[in-house]
Order: structure tokens, then sequence, then C-alpha cells
């Protein structure tokens, strides 16, 4: 497989974060490869400080913030290698890694992610995660598999099966993800890598995670910071809804909206207006894009 990989970087101006990304990927990257960094400030915070820190470094600086899902493609559009390692300035990749990704990522596979451990914690892995559906609304929750982060899994030599790949990290093929990228009606974000995922895995394709790659996330490392808690979880509850709109099989759809009837009478009653919102900013973007549902 050709080895030429973009690691394209999206972030505002999380210089501490992305110091600390791209010395971890120092030593993961061959003369071909290149690192992309999208500066999605809309205000160039970061253009002067790459060119003086990180003078390797390509900046593609936004004219307005656009947010994950459309920062991300404008730095695969920009991107020259034929492989795409999208990756999050709160990620940081184990030696290693790299090559462990691009070695998976075989023709029927759509995106692979490394084993990834919260905050380098080895009993904390937020990769091998499975869709289940709990009182009517889809969740995610990761399953408990024996995985050793650093070797190969005895029962899935090539790559454990995955309902999704981490959007913050992973290694796609630029003309994949060109052809279908992450849908903007899951601005700003969350929910997005779900979609991709699962349209991937409705056409075949296949989701893998490579325990061989490993790599720490520091949760959140460029939201919370920036954006109230109450305003990251009413993106994650709108996208949520989006998400079972589109993707529900037609039982699963009718417990869906009996469960959400019930829940939006029980908060009209106790006059809990959070929930009434997320089904209003959820019905929004659905009516704006009904083509895609």
């Amino acid at each position: 497989m050709t080895r030429t990989v973009s690691v394209v970087i999206p972030t505002l101006a999380d210089r501490e974060l992305l110091d600390a990304c791209l010395a971890a990927l120092a030593d993961e990257l061959r003369a071909e490869d290149e690192v992309v960094v999208v500066d999605d400030s809309g205000a160039g915070a970061l253009v002067e400080w790459l060119r003086e820190r990180h003078p390797a470094v390509r900046c593609v600086a936004t004219s307005e913030n656009l947010g994950f899902a459309r920062a991300l493609l404008a730095g695969v559009e920009a991107a020259r290698g034929a492989l795409v390692l999208a990756l999050n300035p709160d990620v940081r990749l184990q030696p290693g890694a790299l090559a462990a990704l691009v070695a998976a990522l075989a023709d029927d596979v759509h995106a692979v992610a490394p084993y990834v451990l919260l905050h380098g914690e080895e009993a904390v892995g937020e990769s091998l995660p499975e869709l289940a559906l709990e009182d009517g609304f889809p969740v995610v929750r990761h399953r408990a598999l024996d995985v050793v982060p650093g070797a190969p899994h005895a029962e899935f030599p090539g790559g454990v099966p995955v309902a999704f790949a981490l959007g913050g990290c992973m290694l796609v093929r630029r003309a994949d993800f060109l052809a279908a990228p992450f849908d903007p009606r899951y601005e700003p974000f969350y929910w997005e890598d779900v979609d991709w995922a699962q349209s991937a895995l409705r056409a075949g394709r296949r989701v893998l995670v490579e325990p061989r790659a490993v790599a720490h996330h520091h949760h959140r490392g460029t939201i919370a910071p920036r954006i109230p808690e109450r305003l990251v979880r009413a993106a994650i509850e709108k996208n949520r809804l989006l998400f079972a709109w589109k993707h529900l099989e037609a039982d699963d759809r009718r417990a869906h909206l009996a469960a959400l009837t019930a829940r939006l009478v029980e908060h009209t009653v106790c006059e809990d207006r959070e929930e009434l919102v997320w089904l209003l900013l959820a019905l929004e973007q659905e009516l704006a894009a009904p083509a895609a549902r």
C-alpha cells in the first residue's frame, strides 16, 4: 500500500496541546509525509507561531470558524498524501502507531483507529465502541475485550471490528473521505464520526481499531476551556436525535419516537426546557436537509 500520509489537525489556538501533539508525531513521519494544521480560529492565530516554531508544518488558515467537520474537510482538501490521519491536537500517538495504522488499512477497510487511552490510563480505553438502543435512544458503549495496548488481538489479528472510528484520531484514504465527508448537519461537533462510519458499514466496508497502535487522548482538551458544558451537552443531544432519525430501522424508530414523545411530555410538565431545546435544534437541521434521512 502507498504509505504517503498527510496528518491533518484541525485546531483553534491550542498551542500547548498542539506542541505536544506535533512532538509525538516527529518520529512517526517519513520524509514524504506531511503535517497540515488547519487554523480554525478565523483570525490566523497560529500562522506566525507555526512558521516560527514548526516551519515544516503546512498551515491552512480559515477566514471564519468552520467547526470540526468543515475544518477537517478543508485540511483533507489541501492534503497531498493518499492517506490522511485525522488528528485532534489533544491526541498524542505513541511510537510506532502510525506504521501500525497504515498496515491495518486493508482494501475493504474504510477507517482504522488506534487503541485510545483516556489521559494515558491503560484501564480507560475509548476506542472499542459499539452502538446500542437504550430506552429508545442510540447510545455509545465501549465493550470490554481482552485487548493489550501495543499488541495484536488474538481473535482479530488484523484489527478489531468496531461501530465507528474516533473522528479525532483515524486513518482513512483521502479519496474516500473527499467522496463522502462528514455530514455538516452534525456541526459543531459530536456524532459525525458515528454517522460517517455507519454509512460505510452499511455499504459493506469495515471499520477497525488496531491495538498495536496506541494513542493518548486528553478528552475535550480543545472544547472544555472554550465552550460551556451546557452547550456541549446540547450539541451532543441534538446530534444524537439526528443520528436516530437518519439511521434507525422501522421497529427501532417506532420505539425511539414513543420514548421521545414520553420524555417530552414529562419534561414539559416539569417545565424542564432543555430537552425541548435539543429537539427544536435537531428539527431545524433535519428540515434543512431532509433528503439525507
